[in-house]
């Protein structure tokens, strides 16, 4: 079975690949852009089941980039807009409204809140969307969740840790400045798995998905 396709995008780089880490961890193929021309362009020419957009992305206009999603030839079925802060008391107008997407998210609950939003979007739009994705999750946690291995669980613990502070490296351009942002936090999150496993499997498996972020992969 194809896994779902979501397309991710982020005005910095290391952020669209946090979300795309955490996406891929739960049996999306996600793939990252951080610019609306580019992302305008993959929503042009490929299908994609999800389209993930910062408020803030450059190039293409996010309400642009909702129009593409929403009224190509086979219509995405889930369109989410991520926003530094979104209170759905404190907005009169809905996301869909907003930006003509379905849902919006904040960028502090990506790693906790945005694949089950991504299910349960799916999940509306239709029965063999709904029973892909359930599929797709049903596999991901049988082969996965209980022995989830260092490389998978050091992807969630780096992603997570990154878009937790996600306003402080939306403001760093260079890596080197996010490792010396992160680089005390990576080495509790190392000390906490080596505490709760017993041994240090996930300490270089954690500065690999470290360095993936910053860089790409390769």
């Amino acid at each position: 079975m194809d896994k779902l396709r979501i397309l991710v995008a982020h005005q910095r780089p290391a952020i669209a690949r946090a979300i795309k880490q955490i996406l891929d961890t739960y049996g999306f193929a996600a793939q990252a852009f951080s610019d609306g021309d580019a992302a305008a362009l993959a929503i042009k020419s490929q299908t994609f089941d999800g389209v993930v957009v910062d408020a803030a992305l450059p190039g293409r206009p996010v309400h642009e980039l909702c129009e593409l999603a929403k009224g190509a030839a086979r219509p995405v079925p889930a369109v989410i807009v991520i926003g530094a802060i979104f209170r759905r008391g404190s907005y009169k107008r809905r996301p869909a409204r907003l930006y003509g997407a379905d849902e919006m998210v904040e960028i502090h609950r990506v790693a906790t809140e945005l694949p089950a939003l991504i299910w349960r979007l799916l999940a509306r739009k239709g029965a063999q969307a709904a029973a892909i994705a359930e599929a797709d999750m049903a596999l991901w946690s049988l082969h996965n969740q209980v022995s989830p291995g260092p490389e998978r669980l050091a992807g969630l613990v780096v992603a997570g840790l990154l878009l937790a502070r996600a306003d402080e490296v939306a403001e760093i351009d260079a890596p080197a400045g996010l490792v010396g942002l992160l680089s005390g936090d990576l080495e509790a999150a190392r000390a906490d798995l080596a505490e709760a496993t017993g041994d240090r499997a996930h300490d270089e498996a954690i500065l690999r998905s470290f360095q993936e972020l910053l860089t790409g992969p390769g």
